[in-house]
């Protein structure tokens, strides 16, 4: 490690930007200085209607950039590598490109380069280096307690310009942090991805968030939302707003329990006798898996409130270890890995459920203006799409008239396709901004089941076509 005043060491999980923006501050020169020593290959990603860099950006570094970097930091190049995850990325995507020695750098989205972006704990941060300074790192959900300062760090790209909650009169919420080492070392005994499974959990807590405020028994998490909140802050026109930045902090200690229950033999063996076992039959709403699992959140009534049925996600996965046991299907199929979670069961983000709260207007949520231009695009091309084909009919023509109809068949039919496939979109677009499968299902009069594969093959396809 370098020495000296302007020496700036790497916070552990770092962005690269968020090092830069450290290294600025150090030298008491603007960031826009600093990076003028690089040659910059695109724009940087804005925050969408304040303006400004985004604070989950990262930046990918050629090698002459790197060294550029480490100099300037007065720091090693090792423990640049050691402690920045996007650092080998950078050769990566600039190998073969002649730079002619040139510095240069490239930006991105930390989600797409390395995984989920947090606000560090300024108060940690200054604590190391003596400067209090914004600095963002790279954390899973189950990493994001600061126990040294009682804080919940929050996602750096959500866009509610907060860094992070005290969880002071929230002692579960680190205790909870503590317990998942635990329950992840369950999990590769059982031979299953720690990450998988609180994947799982977390959808499943998630959907019972939403269900919570019809559940007139639930006390525990009203009073922790108002604690997470700043008390009075949270009431009124800030609920909506509250719940939607707490959630992640409000759920974490019921997902550590969900995801112990998951990745233990005794509870599955309760799903097996739920299910009749060999003798198939249909599971019942307070069974043992139920009553089991509100005995471990702390809530019995739950086992007899249909809490499970509620849940798509933690459904799906009960339904996944009935047919593995009973070996119902081919391996490799999604429908026996109950680890597979489907895009429909995935909780919206944080930011997606901004953007609905902003743009609701009487009551109502205009979902179009969160669905990303290209996706909006695509639909109005197969809108365009169905119309052309049916201008395109000729039923007054001077074909015979078995001709005639024939053409007339196919082309309403080709129509007919194109806007099914307008409809899944718009379907799609909407779940993903916020608005319930269900309905939608009664919007597109499509069952939910079919409406949910074909949103799933839908976004494939999406992420295939745009990226």
């Amino acid at each position: 490690m370098g020495s000296g005043i302007f020496c700036v060491a790497p916070l552990a999980g770092e962005t690269v930007w968020s090092l830069m923006g450290r290294v600025a501050d150090r030298y008491g020169v603007p960031v826009a200085e600093l990076r003028a020593l690089w040659e910059w290959k695109n724009q940087p990603p804005r925050s969408p209607g304040v303006g400004g860099i985004r604070p989950d950006a990262e930046v990918l570094l050629s090698p002459a950039g790197q060294d550029l970097l480490a100099a300037v930091c007065r720091a090693e190049r090792r423990s640049l590598e050691r402690a920045l995850p996007a650092w080998p990325s950078g050769p990566e995507v600039f190998a073969g490109v002649s730079s002619g020695g040139r510095p240069e750098a490239r930006w991105q989205l930390g989600g797409a380069v390395h995984g989920l972006v947090v606000h560090a704990c300024r108060l940690c941060t200054a604590g190391r280096s003596g400067r209090d300074v914004a600095a963002a790192r790279y954390r899973e959900r189950w990493q994001r307690v600061c126990s040294r300062h009682g804080r919940w760090l929050l996602g750096a790209g959500d866009g509610h310009g907060l860094e992070h909650l005290g969880i002071a009169g929230c002692p579960e919420i680190a205790l909870a942090q503590r317990r998942w080492p635990g329950v992840a070392a369950r999990a590769v005994a059982v031979g299953v991805e720690p990450a998988a499974v609180f994947s799982v959990a977390w959808a499943v807590v998630c959907q019972w968030w939403e269900l919570a405020l019809g559940w007139e028994q639930e006390r525990v998490w009203p009073a922790r939302l108002h604690a997470l909140a700043r008390g009075d802050a949270g009431a009124g026109e800030g609920f909506w707003w509250w719940r939607v930045v707490a959630r992640e902090a409000a759920v974490f200690p019921e997902v550590v329990a969900v995801a112990g229950a998951l990745v233990d033999p005794v509870v599955t063996e309760m799903v097996w006798r739920d299910s009749g076992g060999e003798r198939v039959r249909a599971f019942p709403a307070d069974g043992e898996f139920a009553q089991e699992l509100g005995r471990r959140l702390g809530r019995p009534w739950l086992g007899e409130g249909g809490a499970v049925a509620g849940s798509g996600a933690l459904v799906r996965w009960r339904g996944a270890v009935v047919r593995r046991r009973r070996d119902v299907g081919q391996v490799g199929e999604w429908g026996m890995d109950p680890w597979w979670l489907p895009r429909e069961e995935q909780p919206v983000s944080v930011a997606a459920q901004l953007r609905t709260l902003a743009q609701r207007a009487d009551g109502s949520i205009s979902w179009r203006a969160s669905v990303p231009r290209e996706e909006r695009g695509w639909i109005g091309e197969k809108v365009r799409e169905a119309t052309d084909v049916l201008s395109w009919l000729d039923v007054h023509g001077t074909a015979a008239v078995a001709a005639g109809a024939r053409e007339l068949i196919v082309g309403l039919l080709q129509s007919v396709a194109v806007l099914d496939e307008a409809v899944v979109a718009v379907a799609s677009a909407a779940h993903q901004a916020g608005v319930p499968l269900e309905s939608l299902g009664a919007w597109a009069g499509v069952p939910v089941e079919e409406l949910s594969r074909d949103v799933v093959r839908h976004r494939a396809d999406l992420e295939q076509r745009f990226g």
